[in-house]
């Protein structure tokens, strides 16, 4: 591995019937947690997609 790269974590995390596969590499000047970062994301994408009636 070169200098200029980072390692990444993969990581898979099931919430319901969704799967998110998250890569994640480690920040010198990061201030969330892996968790903290998460829940953004998932939030996010929960806000951007209409829930679907039965």
């Amino acid at each position: 591995m070169s200098q200029n790269q980072v390692p990444v974590t993969k990581t898979e995390h099931k919430i319901g019937k969704v799967t998110y596969l998250v890569c994640s590499s480690a920040s010198e000047r990061a201030t969330d947690t892996l968790d903290k970062k998460i829940k953004k994301l998932i939030r996010k994408d929960i806000e951007q997609k209409p829930v679907k009636s039965p």
